[in-house]
C-alpha cells in the first residue's frame, strides 16, 4: 500500500527523473505532474521518459497546479527554479492545502540569506497549516555544506573549512551546461554574469548553512563570491554543440566568509571535459580532517535520490521551513520491489 501521494512540479530532466523514481517506489504514489510547457501538457510519464520502464498509464502533465491538487496529495517535489522568490507562489499554494514540499531550489536550502522577509512569511504559513518545507540537493544541500557539518561532528574545534568540488559538466544534463555558459564567448559570459543570468546558484547559502552547523551566524550579504569562466583549451563537444578553443566551457565559482573564530571557503569548478573530477572536504583545527570523493558525487542522479529519500522525512517533520541541519540523516529509502 502506498504511504505518500506525490505531485511533481516541473518536469524538466530532474523532474522527470524524480517522477520515475516515485513511480517505481512501492511506498509512493505519483498522483500528479505540473509543467507550463505546452509540449509536455497532456503527456504521461511514459511518454515524457521515452518509455524508460514507466507505465504508459497514470497521471498526465497539467499546466495548472489547481488541477494537480484536485485529487489530493501529501507532498510535492518542486524542481522549477533556482530562485526562492520565483518558487514562493507555488510553495504558498501547496502550503495552503497542507501539502509538504521538498524542492531542488538552490536558494531554498537557506532562504533567509537572500529573502528573509519572504522566508518568514512562508515559514509562518507552513506552521499554521502543519506542513514542512525543505530545500535540498547535492550542491547545495550535501557535498559542500551538510557533509562538512557531519564530518565536524567528530572534532572538538574547527577553525577553517575548505570544500572543493570539481565536476565534469560534460556528463551532466544540457540545462546545467547552459547554466555554466558552455559554448559562449567570454564577452557573452560576462554580460550574462553581470545580469545574474548565468552561473551556479546557492553557494552562499551553503556557506551560511555550514557556518550555522558550526555554531556561527552569517549576516545577509556577508559572503564574498567570485565567478569566472573556464575556457576551452581544445575543441570539445557538449550537449549544446561544439565548444571551440577559447570559448567558455564552464565556471569557477568561489565563496568566502570569515569571522573571528572560523574561515569558510567553497571552491566550485564545473566545466565540460574537466580532468580529475572530485570532491574534497578539508577541516582545520587542533585535529585536521580531510575527505576526498574521487570522481565527485554524481550531481543529477544524486539530486534525485536526495529529494526522494527525504519525502517520508519531510512528511513527518515539524512544520515550517526546515533545513538539512534540522532533519535526521535520510539514508537510502528507495523501495522498488526488486530482490
Amino acid at each position: 500500500m502506498n504511504e505518500y501521494r506525490v505531485i511533481v512540479v516541473g518536469v524538466g530532466p530532474i523532474g522527470v527523473a524524480c517522477a520515475l523514481a516515485v513511480a517505481v517506489d512501492r511506498s509512493l504514489e505519483l498522483v500528479g505532474m505540473v509543467d507550463l510547457d505546452p509540449a509536455k501538457v497532456g503527456r504521461t510519464l511514459g511518454e515524457l521518459s521515452g518509455g524508460n520502464g514507466a507505465k504508459k498509464s497514470g497521471p498526465v502533465v497539467v499546466d495548472d497546479l489547481e488541477k494537480a491538487l484536485h485529487g489530493g496529495a501529501d507532498v510535492a517535489v518542486v524542481t522549477t527554479s533556482s530562485k526562492f522568490d520565483k518558487v514562493a507562489p507555488t510553495l504558498q499554494r501547496l502550503i495552503s492545502e497542507s501539502v509538504a514540499v521538498v524542492s531542488s531550489c538552490e536558494q531554498m536550502v537557506w532562504p533567509w540569506y537572500r529573502h528573509r522577509e519572504l522566508a518568514d512569511v512562508i515559514d509562518a504559513a507552513a506552521r499554521r497549516t502543519g506542513c514542512a518545507v525543505l530545500g535540498t540537493g547535492v550542491n547545495p544541500g550535501f557535498v559542500m555544506d551538510s557533509l562538512a557539518v557531519t564530518i565536524a561532528s567528530v572534532l572538538h574545534r574547527v577553525t577553517s573549512v575548505r570544500c572543493v568540488r570539481r565536476v565534469d559538466a560534460g556528463l551532466r544534463r544540457s540545462p546545467l551546461q547552459a547554466k555554466i555558459g558552455a559554448t559562449l564567448s567570454q564577452r557573452q559570459f560576462r554580460e550574462l554574469a553581470g545580469q545574474g543570468g548565468i552561473g551556479h546558484r546557492g553557494l552562499a547559502e551553503s556557506v551560511v548553512m555550514l557556518a550555522a552547523g558550526l555554531g556561527e551566524c552569517v549576516e545577509p550579504g556577508a559572503v564574498c563570491e567570485s565567478l569566472e569562466p573556464c575556457l576551452a583549451d581544445r575543441a570539445m563537444q557538449s550537449a549544446l554543440g561544439l565548444i571551440s578553443p577559447g570559448e567558455v566551457c564552464g565556471i569557477h565559482n568561489v565563496a568566502h566568509w570569515r569571522s573571528g573564530e572560523l574561515i569558510i571557503e567553497l571552491d566550485l569548478t564545473m566545466a565540460v571535459g574537466l580532468a580529475d573530477p572530485k570532491d574534497i572536504v578539508h577541516l582545520d583545527g587542533p585535529v585536521n580532517l580531510s575527505v576526498t570523493i574521487p570522481g565527485s558525487v554524481p550531481g543529477d542522479s544524486a539530486t534525485v535520490a536526495v529529494l526522494i529519500n527525504h519525502i517520508p522525512i519531510v512528511c513527518n517533520a515539524q512544520s515550517g521551513i526546515r533545513t538539512m541541519l534540522d532533519l535526521p540523516v535520510a539514508g537510502c529509502r528507495g523501495r522498488d520491489g526488486r530482490g
